[in-house]
């Protein structure tokens, strides 16, 4: 369970940091590991559920995915200032940390990047 004086920022720097260490104990070990050009991505089958009470806004025009990845589908559209509210975050392969989330006064959901959120997005993990 995450300490609740530790920021989220940097719970999410220590979780990478421990997920690189143990990557790079695999390959030392032998292990084979995909890197980011071989890592394939996934848009769907990613369990998500609204854990998080938080919410933000979009910084930009940027659309809602179908998966944690920029590559993956549509599911709907924000404008600079777009009211989301939060429900979980994941990291995917590539390190990257995605919110799901769903515009205000709207059933549209999807995941977006938190480097496209106002605030990081949610603290919440999947």
């Amino acid at each position: 369970m995450p300490n609740p004086g530790t920021s989220r920022k940097a719970q999410r720097t220590l979780g990478t940091s421990l997920a690189a260490i143990g990557l790079a104990a695999a390959a030392t070990l032998g292990a084979a590991t995909p890197g980011h050009a071989s890592a394939a991505i996934s848009c769907s089958g990613w369990g998500h559920s609204n854990k998080d009470g938080g919410s933000g806004y979009s910084n930009g025009t940027y659309a809602l995915k179908a998966g944690p990845y920029a590559a993956c589908g549509n599911t709907g559209q924000t404008y600079s200032g777009t009211y989301l509210y939060y429900h979980c975050y994941i990291v995917n392969d590539y390190g990257n940390t995605w919110t799901y989330a769903r515009i205000s006064g709207t059933s549209t959901e999807g995941w977006f990047s938190d480097a496209n959120l106002s605030n990081g997005g949610a603290v919440a993990h999947c």
